[in-house]
């Protein structure tokens, strides 16, 4: 395998930097709070971790949780992703909600590219009013929950940031594409951008603003296929997954990027290229930044030891 690319491992070093160095120290005795609000006639779920050192103008940071099977009167808003310590470090709000719940599969997915005939008509709400983009209206919901935190948190809103797992991944992504005039930086890790129930792929059209990028992927993941527009399940239903070199190209192409770490695939005969441990798009629109990373040997899982290169891309963009 080639060397690791340059810039990747200034990712990763800077990471270290940014934690012994923060003009925050660490606190606890943030106060965490369970909340809810109706969206399009459906309740809807969110967990806020407030730090003891919260900064005048915070940043906002959503992480949007997996695809979960707890039960109905368990909302997975308060999976432990180990953002709170970055929290208390760095002063920001952390927002964690709820996706909806599938009564017949017993699962809580979110409404990615294109997978509204996983849900059932309980969870969908009316997706009239206001005008839902799919059913359930995710998008809209968190929209709304963005801008009712930044206003409750006086939030800066140059830096609110997006990150996800799997299908919360799926929905960092449609994130991206929706709201980026509220949003600076998503991060979707072991989740691409679109899955559908058949071939071939179907991108999604332009964004509404530029918008910053850093895909992580294990090379071992065989939940979400990264390579070969290989199949998963949502609640009974197989779609079709984008692959990762889709996903990039996608994000690079929509933020006019110019500048290229290197030309490599991402994929290879249909999985992740040995040749490559990623990629890093620059020249970009509104100077944001389009990154992938592989994660060596790592299945479909969220590693939280690389919280802190992730917290770092997101401080480093935040919307110009």
């Amino acid at each position: 395998m080639q060397a690791k690319h340059a810039s990747l491992l200034m990712i990763f070093c800077y990471s270290a930097f940014l934690l012994a160095t923060s003009a925050l120290a660490s606190a606890k005795g943030g106060k965490n709070y369970n909340e809810t609000m109706v969206w399009d006639g459906v309740t809807r779920y969110y967990y806020v971790y407030v730090p003891s050192s919260l900064l005048a103008n915070p940043p906002l940071l959503v992480m949007l949780h997996a695809t979960s099977f707890n039960p109905a009167n368990k909302p997975p808003s308060t999976i432990n992703y180990e953002w709170k310590t970055f929290a208390d470090t760095y002063g920001f709000v952390l927002v964690q909600p709820a996706s909806t719940y599938n009564a017949t599969s017993g699962q809580w997915n979110w409404n990615a590219y294109y997978l509204s005939e996983a849900f059932t008509p309980a969870e969908v709400g009316t997706c009239t009013a206001p005008p839902a983009t799919a059913c359930p209206d995710d998008a809209g919901f968190l929209r709304q929950l963005i801008v009712n935190l930044t206003a409750q948190y006086n939030v800066n809103p140059n830096q609110v940031f997006v990150a996800g797992m799997s299908s919360g991944a799926m929905m960092a992504e449609r994130v991206g594409v929706e709201i980026p005039d509220l949003v600076a930086a998503i991060i979707p890790v072991s989740g691409q951008i679109v899955g559908q129930s058949s071939l071939p792929i179907t991108l999604p059209g332009p964004p509404l603003a530029p918008v910053s990028v850093q895909e992580w992927q294990g090379t071992k993941d065989h939940v979400l296929p990264p390579c070969n527009n290989g199949t998963t399940e949502y609640s009974g239903y197989t779609f079709y997954m984008a692959t990762v070199d889709q996903t990039f190209n996608y994000w690079t192409a929509q933020n006019a990027c110019t500048v290229f770490q290197n030309n490599t695939p991402l994929c290879l005969n249909g999985k992740a290229n040995p040749a490559t441990t990623g990629n890093d798009a620059t020249g970009c629109t509104n100077n944001v930044e389009v990154q992938f990373i592989w994660e060596e040997n790592i299945g479909h899982e969220w590693e939280p030891g690389n919280n802190a290169t992730r917290w770092q891309f997101f401080a480093t963009h935040p919307k110009q």
